[in-house]
């Protein structure tokens, strides 16, 4: 399918634009919420047709653009009226200091057309980006229509893309959802239907709200519900699916309530008995509740919690000797024989610890013993953990790594900025082990002790890049650890495009993971070093997770060993061009990125950088020897000092001994 062109383009006048903010007017093709929706082969790609295009689209708006989770901006789901695959959409207003959209005007069942570029957040959510700069104004057509009924799908239509992208953005509904899990990670919730898996999120701003005030809304562990929602995606292998407010939970069954599972102590030694507590609450009353616990993987055993005081249940498991492992849940019944059960699904979880009589290791802290959740056993309590320091806080500002050997399951991240770690020093560190955004680390640390000064740091573990990708065999298994990966490819340059966070894939034949910028003397590739098909042969750094990805965090650029730039794949061509150019940036109007492309017909000395209004230096591209052909550099409209700059017009000016060229382009938020 052709992507659409521009009917009309967008007439700016430089200096009223400027000075007044005047709303511009524009026109742009009008595209079904099908066609931006649909793809042909999801399973393989779901990224829209339309992606990079302005256009203008006719629909419902399902809610008010004041209920979701998105900072300061307006946004909500669509639909095209029917309940058909491909008919839901989703519209976001970055801006929302910009009034003249409108947007914040809409309402539930206003029929709109909205106009904006097609994006796709995080590379899988397809959305609508309102334009601000020009203003295009929110077109309301008439209000107080009748919406569409949530669709009735199962969780089989929701695992996975190839049947779910159709459903995507879309208000659905699924029947008779048991909740095995109300404690997953970022405040998900886990489901069953007897079809499937299925995933209850909070991004509607009622249920956030809940989890800010350390509540968890969501029903008991057991529960049966009739759950409706609108469907996203986040980069998962799965649509999770989002409630606006309790009526869209309809409660079929009330078991009890478990929460604030404890065990005393946190870290037992092999004196010590462990006393399990946890609030147990239900509608009528509870009839019974249990400890189930395991020692070594055998059978487990059941052992009758007693009331303490007030909703609080409890019971012992008996002193183990050292090294033993130990596992429990608890279940609990109601009057009425409705049973819940923590951690609900223990074929993914249980709570578990290890007695060292020793002291703990990093690996006891990191290991998840095969389970499919990797929370730390010891999550939320207080350790104390040996090892060398890794990287400093010089390296990452109230960060380092420790590291008590060059082995799987041996690294830690700790988050202290009260001490201040010498790398090659062995250290020991008493804090509460957390579990932050699914990376193990340690934090608030009350204890730091050097036991020995230039210890040396562990040499880099060599591993694949395929084992420590996500989905990786050992992706878990090196959290945290020093490794490097050799005879690379760069794969993609940019994998958030058309964003650019800094990071870019490589790959070493079996496969890709990402490489991003955390580290204060790596910038990644914000200023697009790194081309596709450049070549590295080794390349360290410590593994990290974020934003459902597990990456390699470079310490600084000696990290990158041998990096040789791919001439096809920089831009550059066989063919020589025999004059200076410099083309007009693209796309344009952008937000946050663009490709500025210019031409140099003999090997230069130039200078690319970017200027405000006012002539002052925004941000300097390059800066040196340029070889001869075609090339790009990319903007991301951060100034000098990495911040964000703001909506207007900006210039780009290539300059040299033989050349000395400006345009003009313009950021639009």
């Amino acid at each position: 399918m052709m992507k659409l062109a521009i009917v009309l383009s967008v007439i700016l006048t430089f200096g009223a634009f400027y000075s007044t903010g005047v709303t511009q007017t524009a026109s742009y093709d009008t595209v079904s919420i099908h066609d931006l929706q649909y793809v042909p082969n999801p399973d393989s790609s779901d990224e829209s047709l339309y992606r990079g295009d302005t256009v203008v689209v006719h629909c419902y708006v399902m809610h008010s653009p004041r209920e979701l989770y998105v900072g300061s901006r307006w946004a909500c789901y669509l639909s095209d009226g029917t309940q058909d695959p491909w008919s839901g959409f989703f519209v976001i207003q970055n801006d929302s200091a910009e009034s003249n959209t409108l947007f914040g005007y809409v309402q539930e069942g206003d029929e709109c057309y909205f106009t904006g570029w097609v994006d796709e957040y995080l590379n899988h959510f397809t959305q609508l980006v309102v334009l601000t700069d020009p203003v295009v104004p929110v077109s309301i057509i008439s209000s107080g229509n009748t919406l569409p009924e949530p669709k009735v799908l199962t969780f089989a239509d929701l695992e996975s893309y190839d049947v779910a992208e159709q459903w995507e953005n879309m208000l659905v509904k699924v029947e008779n959802a048991t909740i095995t899990n109300r404690e997953y990670s970022s405040n998900q919730a886990v489901m069953d239907d007897g079809t499937g898996t299925g995933y209850m999120d909070d991004y509607f701003l009622y249920f956030r709200a809940q989890f800010d005030n350390h509540l968890n809304p969501w029903p008991a562990n057991g529960t049966r519900i009739n759950l409706t929602g609108f469907t996203r995606d986040v980069n998962q292998p799965y649509l999770s699916i989002n409630p606006r407010n309790d009526a869209s939970i309809e409660i079929l069954t009330n078991p009890p309530e478990i929460s604030g599972v404890r065990r005393s102590p946190g870290v037992p030694s092999s004196t010590d008995q462990v006393n399990v507590s946890a609030a147990i609450v239900d509608n009528g009353s509870v009839a019974s509740a249990t400890l189930n616990y395991s020692v070594d993987w055998v059978a487990f055993q059941q052992v009758a919690m007693t009331v303490t005081n007030g909703d609080t249940f409890q019971a012992t498991i008996p002193v183990q000797a050292n090294n033993s492992y130990v596992r429990y849940f608890i279940q609990a019944e109601d009057d009425e024989g409705d049973r819940s059960q923590i951690p609900g699904d223990t074929a993914t979880y249980v709570y578990s610890y290890i007695i060292r009589d020793s002291g703990l290791s990093i690996k006891d802290v990191q290991y998840t013993w095969g389970y499919s959740v990797d929370n730390s056993p010891f999550m939320g309590y207080v350790a104390t953990l040996e090892g060398v320091v890794m990287t400093d806080t010089s390296d990452w500002v109230n960060n380092y790594y420790i590291q008590s050997k060059d082995s799987a399951w041996y690294g830690m991240w700790v988050y202290d900025p009260a001490h201040k770690a010498i790398k090659g020093d062995w250290i020991s560190i008493t804090g509460t082990v957390q579990e932050n955004y699914n990376v193990t680390r340690m934090a608030n640390i009350t204890s730091f002790a050097v036991l020995t000064n230039g210890y040396g740091a562990f040499d880099p573990i060599q591993v694949t890049t395929g084992e420590i990708t996500t989905g990786g065999a050992n992706a878990e298994a090196y959290e945290s650890v020093l490794i490097k990966v050799v005879n690379l490819t760069v794969t993609n340059p940019f994998p958030d495009a058309p964003g650019n966070y800094g990071e870019f894939t490589v790959d070493d034949g079996s496969g890709g993971v990402r490489v991003d910028d955390a580290f204060s003397a790596f910038d990644g590739n914000l200023d697009t070093t790194f081309h596709m098909g450049d070549t590295i042969e080794e390349l360290i750094g410590e593994h990290y997770f974020s934003y459902s990805n597990y990456k390699i965090l470079p310490r600084n650029n000696s990290d990158i060993v041998n990096h040789v730039v791919d001439i096809k794949g920089s831009g550059n061509e066989m063919n020589i061009p025999d004059k200076f150019t410099l083309s007009q940036n693209y796309p344009n109007p952008f937000n946050p990125t663009t490709t500025i492309k210019f031409s140099v017909p003999q090997t230069s000395t130039l200078r690319l950088a970017v200027y405000n209004l006012l002539g002052q230096q925004v941000k300097v591209l390059l800066d040196g020897v340029v070889q001869a052909g075609s090339q790009q550099v990319m903007w991301d409209g951060r100034n000098q000092a990495g911040n964000f700059m703001g909506s207007g017009i900006y210039f780009y000016r290539l300059e040299g001994s033989s050349v000395n060229v400006t345009k003009k382009m313009i950021l639009m938020k």
